[in-house]
């Protein structure tokens, strides 16, 4: 149910911001718009400097905790290890800690871990997608020509074998 409620009001909000943000619609209300995409950077904002000061060596952790990309409705932070079990509990105290600072009903989640993960620019990246510690669920690629459909399927091909050998095999020397 409370998940149901959550997509709803993504999916309202996201309908607000595309009514008031589309200059030739219907109802064309830039501020409202802005405001909408204001607020969220501002929750990007605040989650870096909390889990940035928080988790750092001098506050007895084995690195200091770097937030490396952060976009509409995700945050993705490098915390230095290659543990991978070591990562998801890392990011779920990261998602309760910051959760407990929004208000109601505002809640980080923490959803997966990517490792290996390659961070070419902002929506464009590829990584072994982790919601398990013992084994990845599936390479995931996010704006890059292994998912768009301008480019011929050789490309396409060529890029998905060579990010797949390239992750599994780092994957592989990292566990030893």
């Amino acid at each position: 149910v409370l998940n149901g409620r959550q997509l709803a009001l993504k999916i309202s909000a996201n309908s607000v911001y595309g009514l008031t943000g589309a200059t030739a619609g219907k109802l064309p209300c830039l501020p409202i718009a802005s405001s909408t995409t204001s607020y969220g950077r501002q929750m990007i904002m605040q989650t870096k400097a909390e889990v940035e000061s928080k988790y750092t060596i001098a506050n007895g952790y084995t690195h200091d905790a770097e937030v490396i990309y952060g976009d509409t409705d995700s945050v993705m932070v490098q915390f230095g290890t290659n543990d991978v079990a070591a990562a998801m509990k890392l990011g779920q105290e990261a998602a309760d800690f910051v959760s407990a600072r929004f208000i109601n009903p505002i809640k980080l989640e923490f959803e997966k871990v990517y490792f290996p993960y390659l961070l070419i620019n902002k929506k464009r990246y590829a990584g072994l997608y982790w919601t398990n510690p013992t084994k990845w669920d599936k390479m995931d690629t996010k704006g890059i020509e292994t998912v768009r459909r301008d480019n011929c399927r050789l490309v396409q091909t060529v890029i998905e074998t060579s990010l797949r050998m390239l992750l599994v095999v780092t994957a592989f020397v990292a566990a030893g």
